[in-house]
């Protein structure tokens, strides 16, 4: 199995729209690399090269850096473009948003500010569909060639937020794929999704056709909550169950964020590391951890992780770059998890059954999974 960590930089965060600071990421990448670790997946946020030239250029230069880093730590690199939901939180630049602000908007940070906004209907203007592809061209050019870059996550959880129309969803995912493309025809290219996706597969499957796999945001949303999902344990078993799921449903391998179960109940570490073995988890290519590095105390106020009291004690490493206790147990028995995809004994219907009734199947095949793996009894709310 493959594991991997998004990378958050602990010592300038994401607020600032900066790129990672250079040398404290060579230090994480080979600790992360001496623990296990495989990749890191940087977020690459669409507002960061929606400024002045030279401010593209700087962040790009960064960028740049920030991989070569990663490569010299021993590390290979996803870039996840453009990343839309990072730790909880919607990154947008302000032609994706409505200016005014709304009591049943989103959080969205835009403009160097967290606000309650809703989406503009951006792919009915061709100004910005351009601009978009415009952008993502740019950072195409400056990061070909770069030996780190192992695979591309592209377009996070592009349609589960304003629900563009599918043809211009179509549209604008070709367009993106061409550019990786035409600069190097061999990179992984991975379909970033969120759980509202499986709920309304139509448009993804057809998107999923032209990837190498998918990326499956985190438990952060609807589902966590109507699922009754409580710790890390029940997140890990959710995790099992979405990597089969959508193996069969999109026909592509999947990898799973994980670590939103350290917010919920508390439980012994040592026991969910060692449970990992026992968690289906074979039915996953690979994982991807919430954040690799705590932020250190004075970033911790600010967005994302000022948004969630808990969400700065989420990295795999503390601020001094040290692992947590229970990291390594839970690394090896992630490794030891061999890919197994063919076990779909808990499904019993069609993919065109699910899809015309994904929010029932969903609830009934997910308490099938946990009978068929031992879990037993239902676990929702």
């Amino acid at each position: 199995m493959l594991i991997s960590s998004i990378y958050i930089c602990p010592v300038r965060g994401m607020a600032g729209l900066e790129a990672p600071e250079p040398d404290r990421l060579g230090q994480a990448a080979r600790t992360a690399k001496s623990l296990g670790l495989e990749r890191l997946v940087l977020p690459v946020i669409e507002e960061c090269l929606f400024r002045t030239p030279k401010a593209r250029v700087q962040y790009l230069d960064g960028l740049v850096r920030a991989m070569d880093r990663i490569h010299d730590g021993g590390l290979g690199v996803w870039l996840m473009a453009p990343a839309r939901r990072v730790l909880g939180l919607d990154w947008a630049p302000p032609y994706l948003v409505r200016a005014v602000q709304h009591p049943r908007g989103r959080a969205v940070f835009v403009d160097g500010k967290v606000s309650s906004l809703r989406p503009f209907e951006w792919w009915k203007d061709p100004s910005i569909v351009q601009n978009r592809i415009r952008l993502f061209r740019d950072l195409v050019s400056a990061v070909q060639g770069h030996p780190a870059l192992d695979a591309w996550i592209v377009l996070d959880r592009f349609l589960e937020w304003a629900h563009p129309d599918p043809q211009v969803a179509g549209f604008v995912f070709k367009a993106f794929l061409s550019e990786i493309r035409e600069k190097d025809e061999q990179v992984e290219i991975h379909l970033g999704l969120g759980l509202s996706d499986v709920l309304n597969p139509k448009t993804p499957q057809v998107l999923a056709e032209d990837v190498d796999g998918l990326r499956i945001g985190g438990l952060d949303g609807p589902p966590l909550e109507w699922h009754g999902l409580r710790n890390m344990i029940d997140e890990q078993r959710m995790a099992a169950y979405l990597g089969a799921l959508c193996g069969w449903l999109f026909e592509k391998p999947a990898h799973i964020e994980l670590g939103w179960g350290l917010l919920g109940e508390t439980v012994d570490l040592e026991e969910w590391a060692a449970s990992t073995e026992t968690a289906s988890m074979k039915t996953l290519q690979g994982i991807s951890w919430l954040n690799l590095v705590e932020p250190e105390p004075q970033r911790s106020g600010f967005p994302p992780w000022s948004l969630s009291e808990g969400l700065p004690r989420v990295g795999l490493l503390d601020p001094r770059l040290e692992p947590k206790p229970w990291v390594e147990s839970w690394i090896d028995a992630l490794r030891r998890s061999k890919e197994e995809m063919g076990n779909l004994d808990f499904i019993d219907i069609e993919r065109e059954d699910y899809v015309d009734d994904p929010a029932t199947h969903f609830t009934r095949l997910w308490d099938h999974f946990r009978v068929s793996r031992g879990a037993g009894g239902r676990s929702f709310l």
